[in-house]
């Protein structure tokens, strides 16, 4: 992206007036302090490497679950880019995907023209839902920078909302002004009160801390939040908590800094009481700054200039298990949870109540140990699997969060705004499940009516080789009802087994296949209450080696040389080349094969489906593809074992091509990754 706004720009003035006022902090007492307050393993302060380029990257704000955004003029560099940095002291939104447990990892330029104009863009923050954005950008016109009184340029908050593709209707609050800046948005949870700096006339200092709130009317004049907070020198960077009621800033004017700009707390309901300065490993004797948080204080990132950094300034991540001290959680709401008999409506005691925290695309957050990694044959495409995660049964998820009682009813403490998915599973019945929010206006009860399980004939076993007794993984099992000719296909595991259900009594004729191995045909009866394990030999085709036993391993490995596997339940957004939580996912079980199997090489290629332009959907999956190879060698994959590349909309996989009216579902079937095996290897990890 070209800038062409390039020169002492106002935010890089305010950055110099920063560091002017840091160096002239009083830091007597600041080493003394910096020992006394430090409590080693307390809490867990690491530099965000991924992040940290050569120039400055500061300002990190949630968006979601899924991503984390942040400020950087340190182009499209990192530890992983490799590319020569160019010194512009212009800045630009730059987004990574969080992982399961919400921490960064590879940085790329946030995907949004309407943000990342040739304008510079600074901190950021988001609605509840992240429909709404506040952002700081150079005053403009249309475009242009524009100069206020006595030709000042000056920053702005502006406001947009979220549209099909991109941020639309952007325009500047009405507090803002051609002759002052409003600069650093922090949005309360439930939307009425947005904080800011300023240093607009009738301030203590240089940047002062206020707040405006939002009413049926507008937005309301700005408030200073007081001496207490503000002081002769400068106020910014503030961030609201989720509880609305610990309101984080940066100063370099209060007596007790360590030194340069340092980060304090103060509750915003009552800013006379006095702003908190926080202890170290937070705060360190160089500037410190733009703390942003989880619900209940025990992690979340920040901006310092601390030695041992990347660049000028670089972001850091902290954990601590306690919480930041004096930090105000939020209040939750208790919530029924009435659990009943489907048919008759009867309440059911004892039935197992679960509560998992889904991410914005459905996936249960921090709880990688939620899935399995299923490679699913496809029945017509020889040597090609499909590469699914699947969510483990109710049983499989953990000890119970709650049970009911004897009136059917559990109760839970739920946060406003935060959603939930909750389980209700009891034996003989099948799990029902809901997505559930607390809204202001929402009542708290919720109900789930659970359905008697079908009738089921269990059958379980493993397959492995006749020999060594090798477990042999993707199998195809057809189960055929010998009276009603129905069908029943399942697939044995990474480890040789298998589990199904048959839906009819009698007997059944079973066929075995798998590539390199001789089929099996058998016959299975399946009885009323009675569960079936059948475990089934295969002989290999044909094995003219030495170490015979070797041999057979190999060959019963899920995947071999040649073969192809499809990730194609990757919910990309339309038109975006970023990786959102759903790619990560999916590549973290890619890449649990690629660590399985140390040597494996692959060709991984991105497709399209037809809507938009095609030269621009052949751009995209390109981007996606680098994107995705990225994301495998920042986990630890060599980069030579991944060969890249996107073939847009060239290779649709059913009729939906440009100008035939399709679903959403049938345009979505041609989203997808394909991994091509170049090379497996002869290393297994076990793991």
């Amino acid at each position: 992206m070209t800038k062409t706004f390039l020169i002492l720009t106002p935010l890089l003035i305010f950055f110099t007036t920063i560091e002017l006022a840091a160096q002239q902090s009083n830091k007597s007492k600041s080493k003394d302090r910096f020992r006394e307050k430090n409590q080693p393993g307390s809490v867990d302060v690491r530099n965000a490497a991924s992040l940290n380029g050569p120039g400055i990257d500061f300002a990190p704000a949630f968006m979601g679950n899924d991503y984390l955004l942040f400020v950087s003029n340190s182009g499209r560099t990192g530890p992983l880019a490799g590319k020569k940095y160019f010194d512009t002291p212009t800045l630009d939104v730059y987004s990574t995907p969080l992982d399961a447990n919400r921490e960064p990892t590879i940085r790329g330029l946030y995907d949004s023209e309407e943000l990342n104009s040739n304008l510079n863009e600074g901190p950021l923050c988001f609605s509840k839902n992240a429909d709404t954005l506040y952002f700081t950008r150079n005053n403009n016109n249309r475009g242009v920078p524009k100069a206020g009184a006595g030709g000042k340029l000056t920053m702005k908050i502006y406001q947009a909302v979220k549209g099909k593709e991109d941020w639309v209707n952007i325009r500047e609050l009405p507090f803002c002004s051609d002759d002052y800046n409003c600069v650093h948005p922090s949005l309360s949870t439930d939307g009425s009160t947005l904080y800011f700096a300023s240093d607009m006339p009738g301030g203590f200092g240089g940047y002062d801390i206020y707040l405006a709130k939002k009413t049926p009317q507008g937005w309301s004049a700005p408030q200073n939040l007081g001496p207490k907070v503000n002081t002769p020198k400068s106020e910014i960077t503030p961030y609201i908590n989720y509880a609305g009621k610990t309101l984080f800033f940066s100063s370099n004017g209060h007596p007790d800094a360590l030194g340069g700009l340092d980060l304090y707390s103060v509750n915003p309901d009552n800013p006379d009481e006095g702003a908190e300065h926080m202890a170290a490993p937070y705060n360190s004797e160089a500037d410190d700054m733009g703390i942003i948080t989880n619900e209940d204080g025990t992690f979340g990132y920040f901006a310092s200039k601390r030695p041992g950094g990347h660049g000028d300034y670089d972001i850091y991540f902290f954990k601590t298990i306690a919480g930041i001290e004096g930090f105000a959680r939020p209040e939750p709401s208790r919530v029924e949870i009435l659990v009943t008999d489907g048919r008759t409506g009867q309440p059911i005691p004892g039935a197992a109540i679960r509560i998992l925290q889904p991410s914005d695309d459905g996936f249960i957050s921090a709880q990688n140990d939620f899935y399995d990694v299923d490679l699913a044959p496809t029945p017509e495409s020889p040597n090609s699997f499909s590469l699914r995660l699947v969510r483990k049964d109710a049983d499989q998820l953990g000890n119970p969060d709650n049970y009911t009682n004897a009136s059917g009813m559990a109760y839970a403490d739920f946060l406003m705004y935060r959603s939930y998915l909750v389980l209700a599973s009891f034996d003989g019945y099948q799990t029902s499940e809901r997505l559930y929010s607390v809204e202001p206006d929402k009542g708290g009860t919720l109900s789930l009516a659970l359905f008697e399980e079908a009738i089921c004939h269990r059958v379980t076993g493993t397959i492995a080789t006749d020999k060594f007794r090798t477990r042999i993984a993707g199998a195809t099992l057809t189960f055929t009802h010998k009276e009603s000719n129905q069908q029943v296909t399942a697939h044995t595991d990474e480890n040789g087994e298998y589990e199904l259900c048959l839906p009819l009594e009698g007997e059944y004729l079973l066929q075995v296949k798998r590539e390199g191995f001789r089929p099996q045909n058998l016959t299975v009866a399946a009885a009323r209450s009675k569960s079936i394990n059948s475990n089934i030999r295969m002989q290999p085709v044909d094995i003219n080696a030495a170490d015979a036993e070797k041999a057979e391993a190999l060959l019963a490995r899920p995947v071999q040389d040649g073969y192809t596997l499809t990730i194609d339940k990757i919910n990309f957004e339309p038109g975006k080349t970023t990786l959102n939580q759903s790619a990560v996912r999916h590549l973290d079980a890619l890449l649990e094969l690629l660590q399985r199997y140390p040597e494996m090489e692959i060709d991984l290629t991105v497709h399209t489906d037809s809507r938009g332009d095609a030269k621009a959907n052949q751009s995209i999956s390109e981007e996606r593809a680098k994107n995705a190879k990225a994301y495998l060698v920042y986990k630890g994959i060599e980069e030579n074992r991944i060969t890249a590349s996107g073939k847009g909309e060239t290779q649709l996989r059913n009729r939906c091509a440009d100008g035939v009216s399709c679903t959403d579902a049938e345009h979505n079937l041609n989203n997808r990754i394909e991994v091509k095996v170049k090379k497996v290897g002869n290393v297994v990890k076990t793991p």
